[in-house]
């Protein structure tokens, strides 16, 4: 049964990506500059319909109120690629009405942050609403951040269920491993796709698999005692200190935090790559996925030895944090001194 789902999302994903490119719809390229920095090729933004059928055709009644929101994101994810949104600011406020819907519809919520403090603070129903929230906010926005790179949004997530995968075999319980195992295969045959430059998520896509994943991820640390919620974070670590970096970074700058600029990390590294490398820019593109995920496959191969150790995961977050800080200087210097000389 599972093997015919799976080809179903793979005749939608076909057939999807035709009709896209034929009619000239819902396609990567909209010639923004940050949009058109390391990616100049027309690629159909049909990862979000992949996903959502693949949601809709594993729900049972138990999770409706789940589909339901994820169809909800999926629709503003597809308005946003569209670009029907005029403001950046509107897409914003409705994000954060719709996150906050979603998070007291589901009694979302997380009560233990291993210190006593921060548990009273998260002990007040109207905090806990925010800080979740918060979260998914940050979530969402910082994993749109790096779908325009082949292979790092969809790979990423990737990493992240598999190791839970071997985890739900040795320390943690996972309901319905079936279908948690059938997801691995779903964003296996994306990435495969996405690495080949013949799709991305686009904010459709990104919108499901982020609060998907979030939700998923609360359920275990809320279930599972035994895991540390700095574990956890630590998960999630490069989509949300992406968008929050980045956030700091352009206000430092006098830049407003709500425009796109080219100075992400994997846009920097892609620049670095472009100029030392004699790879086409497909290539490079996909070579700096490649890279940035292999760095995360070893630290969340890091973070997995000791899931249970708060304090070992947060001296490890903040080396991690250290180290991205140095890289990325390194990198955006290159760029100046590149730029400068030039």
């Amino acid at each position: 049964m599972e093997l015919i789902k799976l080809f179903i999302l793979l005749i939608i994903l076909i057939t999807t990506n035709f009709l896209f490119k034929s009619k000239n719809f819902l396609l990567s390229y909209t010639g923004l500059k940050h949009q058109t920095y390391i990616q100049q090729n027309k690629i159909p933004l049909s990862g979000g319909f992949v996903l959502l059928t693949y949601f809709l055709i594993n729900h049972n009644d138990q999770n409706i109120i789940l589909i339901l929101y994820i169809f909800l994101f999926f629709l503003i994810g597809l308005i946003g690629d569209l670009n029907l949104f005029k403001s950046v600011i509107l897409r914003f406020l409705i994000q954060i009405v719709l996150i906050i819907f979603f998070v007291t519809s589901l009694n979302i919520s997380v009560t233990d942050l291993r210190l006593d403090f921060l548990n009273e603070i998260l002990g007040n129903f109207y905090f806990n609403i925010f800080f979740i929230s918060f979260c998914f906010l940050v979530l969402i926005n910082g994993s749109n951040f790096i779908d325009g790179c082949n292979g790092l949004a969809i790979g990423y997530y990737l990493i992240i269920y598999i190791f839970l995968f071997y985890l739900n075999n040795n320390q943690i319980i996972i309901s319905e491993i079936n279908l948690f195992l059938s997801l691995i295969f779903c964003l296996l045959i994306l990435l495969v796709f996405n690495l080949s430059n013949k799709l991305f998520l686009g904010d459709n896509g990104i919108y499901i698999l982020s609060i998907v994943t979030g939700y998923i991820l609360i359920e275990i640390v809320n279930s599972n005692k035994y895991i540390s919620p700095y574990y956890i974070m630590n998960l999630l670590w490069y989509p949300a200190f992406e968008i929050l970096f980045s956030m700091l970074r352009k206000i430092g700058s006098n830049f407003s935090p709500m425009q796109p600029d080219t100075n992400h990390l994997h846009q920097l590294l892609f620049f670095s790559y472009n100029h030392k490398f004699a790879f086409s820019q497909t290539m490079n593109n996909s070579l700096v996925g490649i890279t940035i995920n292999l760095y995360n496959l070893f630290l969340i191969f890091i973070f997995s030895i000791y899931p249970e150790n708060s304090k070992f995961q947060l001296i490890l977050v903040t080396i991690n944090v250290i180290n991205y800080l140095i890289v990325y200087k390194l990198l955006f210097d290159f760029k100046k001194k590149f730029k400068h000389r030039n």
